[in-house]
């Protein structure tokens, strides 16, 4: 029997069962990363990962927040999903010894077939599996989108209405009657603004963003955050942003950044992070929205340093919790140690990152 070490190894054993078990090669998987921007990861890439070839991409908390969809050719229309969150090691990295647990549940439960109908036993033992967790409704909304349109299957039945309303093809449908799912499925589904109606639907998307009511326009902007917007969309929002700088930080402000968020590694976007910043110094919501939303535009050097600078003057104690999460990020982890080896920090910056040394030397 084939050894069971990663779950790579148990999707790939469960995918040859069905297979022998159906007569064809039908059996497929994909992983997606919930952690912080809904995206999938490639099958090869997270077999790497899991060989401790690279580290994990974007984790949270010091965890991988991880969807797994599985299929057979019979079940592609309703596919197995299992929500899973596996603590990370300082090298961000899976630990090993966690993993194992959460394998020995399933193959507990479910032997080797992940689509294997549970018993009611089984399924108490799998519910109460310590790394199972339940995605909030807005990223459960991306996922779906996502997995929907990768697989190639139908929006939800609240994708038309959706595309009418933003399209403003139907006056009568209201903004109350739209559901969250739809607009996720409408953003997901974006394309070349050549395609039949898509210009049209940019330009909409990109005008009204600002002058719909609230619940529009966060359900609006908990979608476009997973997704690199089309450029012109894009660019029009992020005009609107740049524009607004030097107005009270309010809302809008916030939801034009996440909405935008996807391309935080644009020259244009960082540059608009540090006016950002320059302008709206020591915000303590401005700095949690770009360290939880935006921080990959961190990468600029002068932003991160500005970012920490400001977190510190902000709260002592909510610059090294930031700083942990975020030297989690393999793009930040150099920059952020390299930070805390310079002699010439603000003094505030300084004795922030002191605290933060002996806090992590006492194990606090």
């Amino acid at each position: 029997m084939q050894s069971i070490d990663t779950i790579t190894d148990f999707l790939t054993a469960a995918g040859t069962a069905a297979e022998k078990q159906a007569g064809t090669h039908t059996a497929r998987y994909r992983i997606y990363d919930l952690s912080r921007r809904v995206k999938e990861i490639p099958v090869a890439d997270f077999a790497a990962i899991e060989r401790d070839e690279r580290p994990f991409p974007a984790p949270r908390l010091q965890h991988a927040w991880l969807g797994i969809v599985f299929w057979s050719e019979q079940q592609q229309n309703d596919p197995y999903i299992w929500f899973v969150k596996l603590p990370l090691d300082e090298r961000t990295l899976f630990q090993h010894a966690a993993r194992q647990h959460f394998l020995s549940i399933i193959v507990d439960a479910l032997g080797h077939d992940p689509s294997a109908v549970p018993t009611a036993e089984q399924e108490q033992r799998l519910q109460e599996n310590p790394y199972v967790f339940k995605p909030d409704e807005a990223r459960l909304a991306a996922f779906h989108a996502l997995v929907r349109r990768d697989l190639g299957l139908p929006p939800s039945i609240y994708f038309e209405d959706a595309q009418s309303f933003f399209s403003q093809d139907d006056s009568t449908v209201a903004w109350e009657s739209l559901g969250v799912q739809g607009i996720h499925d409408l953003i997901a589904r974006l394309g070349h603004p050549d395609q039949p109606g898509q210009q049209v639907l940019h330009r909409h998307l990109s005008q009204g963003f600002l002058s719909w009511p609230a619940p529009i326009q966060q359900a609006l902007t908990e979608a476009m955050e997973h997704h690199s917007l089309p450029a012109s969309l894009q660019n029009n929002l992020l005009a609107q942003l740049e524009g607004m700088i030097g107005d009270t930080l309010s809302d809008p402000h916030f939801a034009l950044l996440r909405a935008t968020s996807a391309q935080a590694l644009s020259s244009r976007y960082q540059k608009l992070l540090m006016r950002l910043l320059s302008t709206y110094p020591n915000d303590t919501d401005l700095l949690l929205t770009i360290g939880a939303r935006a921080w990959e535009a961190l990468i600029d050097y002068a932003n991160l340093e500005l970012f920490l600078d400001q977190l510190a003057h902000a709260s002592e104690s909510i610059f090294i919790q930031a700083f942990r999460d975020l030297v989690m990020l393999p793009q930040l982890r150099p920059l952020l140690l390299s930070i805390l080896r310079k002699d010439d920090l603000s003094p505030t910056l300084q004795q922030a990152v002191q605290t933060l040394i002996a806090h992590t030397r006492s194990g606090q």
